[in-house]
């Protein structure tokens, strides 16, 4: 997922990378005001372990498309709680 992750500027352009970035950095849990997100239906959708969210279909417009799930308060190794996003899968061909 590294290397798919790290072509993600250079197959979408800096602007497209960084609307996804800030969308599930601030609003994992709402629809994206720029980019069309779904929420994908059946077995895809399950949380992939408790507390997490269904799987969120991310366009960005045509190029690419990322499935995501995200967790509000998951608890980290160190006791600590805070939000993740759990990058499933990224895609750069075309429907």
């Amino acid at each position: 997922m590294h290397e798919r992750w790290s072509e993600l500027v250079q197959r979408v352009g800096l602007e497209s990378a960084q609307q996804f970035y800030d969308h599930v950095a601030h609003t994992p849990d709402r629809p994206s005001d720029i980019n069309r997100t779904t929420i994908l239906r059946g077995r895809a959708s399950r949380p992939s372990d408790p507390g997490f969210s269904r799987t969120v279909h991310y366009e960005i417009s045509g190029a690419a498309r990322i499935d995501y799930q995200y967790h509000p308060q998951f608890l980290g190794r160190q006791g600590d709680t805070h939000a993740v996003v759990r990058i499933l899968a990224i895609t750069y061909t075309s429907h």
